[in-house]
């Protein structure tokens, strides 16, 4: 299931999503008073217990999913909170808000562990009703065909974003200015082609970074001013943490600190409130993420 699956196109809608036409007066005019994402970054943090989280990845390992990490619940958690809160998967371009008609979340790769190793970007696409294993399964097909490529690079195999940037980066440099000129005017106004925006990791629901994957804190990554970007999301190394208890004992827990950068422009902090609420609550209890949501809720924007 996707979003607003089934729908046609109007006038005023865009390849990659509808126009939200019920919106509010002061979310009417808040693109023009912030024309610019830049304006309207919203900044939200949370500590974690996953303490559990860990314990439910090592049994999965176990038994039904040898290679599950924390990295696949989180993903898994995200597209859950995106079927119950769906306004998080809106973006706002040329003054306008559009509800997003798919699910793509985008991450960076390293080809390896060197400092020298290359690195690209993987897109996976999900559906709103998905499980853990499905997220999972997506996002392993993705990182396969990167791994592929790794151990055929003497061979010169490269994935479809790498070649657009390749070629993006042998224009010179007044010419690709230009160019990104033109990208953005044809983006304001929906007349990117499709080609494109799929290659884009800027034009995705989500982009997750994990930072603690090489020893580092969470940080506040911006969303770019290009594109149709409207999270950012970043995971920081784990924590050890004794917390007193009420009898007077101490409890081990492990904390992960996660940091979300989002454009408030598509809506209301409240609602922006309730979408991470919902994932950090799936991510913590990933159970849930095992069976599909009782109900998936569709973005109403007429």
């Amino acid at each position: 299931m996707l979003p607003l699956e089934g729908r046609k196109r109007r006038f005023g809608d865009r390849k990659d999503g509808f126009r939200v036409r019920n919106i509010e007066p002061m979310n009417r005019i808040e693109p023009f008073v912030m024309p610019e994402k830049n304006d309207a970054w919203v900044l939200f943090e949370d500590t974690m217990d996953i303490t559990h989280v860990q314990e439910f990845v090592r049994e999965r390992r176990r038994t039904d999913m040898p290679d599950l990490t924390m990295y696949h619940v989180l993903f898994a958690a995200l597209v859950r909170a995106i079927s119950q809160v769906p306004q998080i998967n809106r973006f706002s371009i040329g003054h306008n808000i559009y509800a997003r008609n798919e699910l793509k979340f985008a991450m960076v790769v390293k080809k390896g562990m060197g400092f020298d190793a290359d690195r690209t970007i993987i897109m996976p696409r999900f559906h709103l009703d998905a499980t853990l294993p499905e997220v999972k399964e997506a996002i392993e097909k993705e990182v396969n065909a990167v791994d592929m490529e790794a151990k055929n690079v003497k061979e010169g195999k490269k994935t479809a974003f790498d070649l657009l940037e390749i070629a993006l980066g042998k224009i010179p440099t007044p010419v690709l200015r230009f160019v990104f000129f033109l990208l953005r005017h044809m983006d304001h106004h929906g007349l990117l082609p499709k080609a494109l925006t799929d290659l884009s990791p800027f034009h995705s629901s989500v982009f997750i970074t994990n930072m603690g994957s090489f020893g580092m804190g969470s940080v506040y990554h911006h969303v770019y001013n290009f594109g149709t970007l409207s999270v950012f999301g970043a995971l920081g190394k784990k924590q050890i943490v004794y917390v007193p208890q009420k009898d007077g004992s101490v409890r081990k827990k492990v904390m992960i600190n996660l940091k979300f950068v989002v454009d408030e422009r598509i809506t209301d902090g409240f609602v922006f409130g309730q979408g991470i609420h919902e994932a950090l609550m799936c991510f913590m209890h990933p159970e849930k993420l095992m069976e599909r949501p009782e109900k998936v809720i569709q973005d109403t924007i007429d």
